[in-house]
C-alpha cells in the first residue's frame, strides 16, 4: 500500500520507519522537498522509502498519517491540498 506521513518529527519519523519495515511504501513530507530530515530518512529506509512535500506526500498516499505538531497542524493540511485529501483515510 502507498502511504503518506505529514512530519518529519520524532512521530513521523517512528511511523513511516514501522511502516516501511511492514512493506508499505512510505513517502515522508515536509514543507520543502529537500528537508534535511526527510532526506536522511529516505535513505536510511531503502527503496521504499521516499520524500517529498506536503502536497506530493498527499497526493502519493491511499492512506495519509498527519504526524503534524498541533500547532501547526492545520497549516500542513492546508499545504497538502484538500483536493490530496479528498476520500482518504
Amino acid at each position: 500500500m502507498k502511504l503518506g506521513v505529514l512530519g518529519t518529527g520524532m512521530v513521523g519519523n517512528t511511523i513511516a520507519t514501522k511502516l516501511v519495515q511492514l512493506g508499505h511504501e512510505v513517502k515522508m513530507g515536509s514543507r520543502t522537498s529537500g528537508n534535511e530530515k526527510a532526506v536522511k530518512w529516505a535513505k536510511a529506509n531503502g527503496p521504499k522509502a521516499s520524500n517529498g512535500t506536503f502536497v506530493e506526500a498527499a497526493e502519493f498516499g491511499e492512506i495519509i498519517f498527519n504526524c503534524t505538531a498541533g500547532a501547526t497542524s492545520l497549516e500542513a493540511l492546508k499545504l497538502a491540498g484538500a483536493k490530496n485529501l479528498k476520500g482518504k483515510i
